[in-house]
């Protein structure tokens, strides 16, 4: 219905203010650019509310609509809204200065609300609470100034505790652990972690213990960074890389060859549950005095 809605407000936007309205273009982060280099393209009218914003997919699904301050769109000021291509909201807020201050809700692609909560100055602050995508409640519980504060609920996607943790001042003062049967299991278990191949002592580590120059790079003193980001799976399996910077295809091969060749993961960890992860990081090929690394 509110998608709906919307369309209505969208058809209304352009009938009656159309003469108006400007075009506008949005690079791949949502900032203003050139025509030229537009990824997305936009609508924007100047309001007695500030000036109200349409960003577009290139489908012409809406992406974002709300409001700003400023014709540069630097400051948000108001309700602000963005979408999934499907038409589905993702999330709905309000800014003040730039700042998110006031209720917030995230949502799955699938609908169902992922997260509700209270900001002030960009800050967390009240009761929250977050939802898997099948309406299984994941977390509850509060936070003070943008800390956890008093005592949080998590969940096995089962419906079964998996932590119960206690905070003061935002450092956690007492925790009870649950396996995925319900069964409390004492207080030693993990509430975060990333990803890492198993037996290694880290990410970081096995990087620096297994990352190899590639001989023809070295020959051709090919230098440069690799930011790449790729799937663990709660599964511990590698599902996706992604390279995030232009860089050497042969440094990006070295890479990918490293990452294959673990045999296996041990999955991310949050609140004593095995999730999946999106795992972003940036490694340096820099050669030495005419050596290699």
């Amino acid at each position: 219905m509110r998608y709906i809605l919307l369309l209505a407000g969208l058809l209304f936007f352009y009938a009656g203010i159309a003469q108006d309205t400007t075009d506008c273009y949005f690079d791949q982060g949502l900032a203003l650019t050139a025509k030229k280099n537009a990824v997305y393209e936009g609508k924007m009218v100047n309001t007695p509310k500030g000036w109200e914003v349409f960003v577009f997919y290139p489908g012409r699904q809406v992406l974002i609509h709300g409001f700003y301050k400023d014709k540069k769109l630097t400051e948000k000021e108001g309700e602000y809204n963005i979408y999934f291509e499907n038409g589905k909201p993702s999330l709905n807020t309000f800014f003040k200065n730039n700042m998110i201050d006031g209720k917030l809700l995230k949502w799955h692609n699938t609908g169902q609300v992922s997260d509700s909560g209270t900001m002030k100055q960009n800050l967390k602050t009240g009761f929250w609470k977050t939802w898997y995508a099948t309406g299984q409640t994941e977390s509850e519980g509060w936070f003070a100034n943008g800390v956890p504060d008093s005592v949080w609920h998590w969940y096995h996607e089962n419906g079964n505790p998996s932590t119960i943790e206690l905070y003061r001042k935002g450092k956690l003062a007492d925790l009870t652990c649950f396996d995925t049967s319900g069964n409390t299991t004492g207080s030693n278990c993990r509430i975060d972690g990333a990803p890492c191949p198993e037996n290694a002592l880290s990410f970081d580590q096995f990087i620096r213990d297994n990352l190899l120059y590639p001989e023809k790079a070295a020959r051709r003193s090919i230098e440069g960074e690799v930011s790449f980001e790729f799937m663990i799976t709660k599964e511990g399996k590698l599902t996706r890389i992604n390279f995030t910077n232009v860089s050497n295809e042969l440094l990006q091969e070295e890479v990918v060859r490293l990452l294959k060749s673990v045999p296996k993961w041990d999955p991310a960890v949050s609140h004593n549950r095995k999730i999946d992860y999106l795992y972003s990081y940036t490694v340096p090929f820099y050669l030495r005095d005419g050596g290699r690394d």
